[in-house]
């Protein structure tokens, strides 16, 4: 099992790579560009190199692209659509260039639309996205909280996104992130309710499709449709559910990724070898 941060790259993509490895991160999220914006940022051809010679030669697998926040595939409006778009294929070449194995994105929101039209647009999006993609480069659906329109946040939902996708089944794959699945309303807070909620997750997904969780605790409400993401522990959560879940031997070989990774080296060493700690060992 590899564990790994969401590392800030506003420094320079060798930076991100340098606290990676002093982090002893074993796997990496990075956003593709300005999380907040829709202006794609240049890849310096320097920094690119640097990243991938680094995270190869630290053997920082897999890694994740993580798309800005404002896309939305599954958008009523031609915009935003369009845009996503291109928000989605530039990531696409980025992960190419810096060897990156996946692009993480969220699943959409049909504002107001319906479910069944939001997964539409969703499915001829990606479509157009994974035609004009590099090869090697695979897609990870993330759902939300499930908070007003958005799509894909429970599991029957998600279902229905991958199986109007049945045709790229071999380049998608799904995130599971624990705060939002708390915020749907999963509660993964007790040994017993942890496994019956992934029991449910490979029953109606499988765990084939699992690509990456994203470890997070959080301070809302479980079934509040919101989070705050926390460190695990540190929020409702809480260890005992963390702790079932990286002793799962389904989720042996899926990679968890802090996405609160602490503000200092020292907080991110710490907080990896508080997941490495809940481990069983034999």
């Amino acid at each position: 099992m590899r564990f790994g941060l969401h590392i800030p790259a506003g420094k320079g993509l060798r930076k991100a790579a340098e606290t990676a490895i002093e982090a002893t991160c074993e796997t990496i999220q990075i956003f593709s560009g300005n999380p907040r914006g829709w202006r794609p940022s240049k890849l310096k051809p320097e920094e690119a190199a640097a990243f991938a010679s680094l995270t190869e030669e630290h053997d920082i697998r897999p890694i994740f692209l993580h798309t800005p926040y404002l896309v939305n595939l599954a958008s009523p409006e031609p915009d935003t659509y369009e845009r996503s778009i291109a928000s989605v294929t530039d990531a696409f070449e980025k992960a190419a260039a810096l060897g990156a194995d996946y692009v993480l994105t969220h699943v959409g929101n049909h504002r107001g639309e319906g479910v069944d039209t939001g997964i539409r647009r969703i499915a001829a999006a990606i479509a157009r996205i994974l035609a004009a993609a590099p090869g090697g480069v695979g897609l990870v659906l993330e759902g939300e909280t499930g908070s007003g329109t958005e799509i894909g946040a429970n599991f029957e939902e998600m279902a229905q996104v991958l199986e109007s996708l049945a045709e790229h089944e071999a380049r998608i794959g799904v995130c599971l992130d624990t705060a939002h699945m708390w915020a749907v309303g999963y509660d993964i807070s007790t040994p017993q309710g942890a496994e019956e909620i992934f029991s449910r997750f490979d029953r109606m997904i499988g765990f084939e499709r699992l690509r990456v969780i994203h470890a997070n605790d959080t301070a809302r409400d479980l079934g509040s449709l919101t989070d705050k993401h926390m460190v695990p522990g540190e929020g409702q959560i809480g260890l005992a559910g963390f702790r079932t879940m990286v002793n799962l031997p389904a989720l042996v070989d899926v990679p968890f990724i802090l996405e609160k990774p602490g503000k200092t080296v020292e907080d991110k060493q710490r907080n990896l070898a508080l997941m490495r700690g809940l481990i069983k060992r034999a």
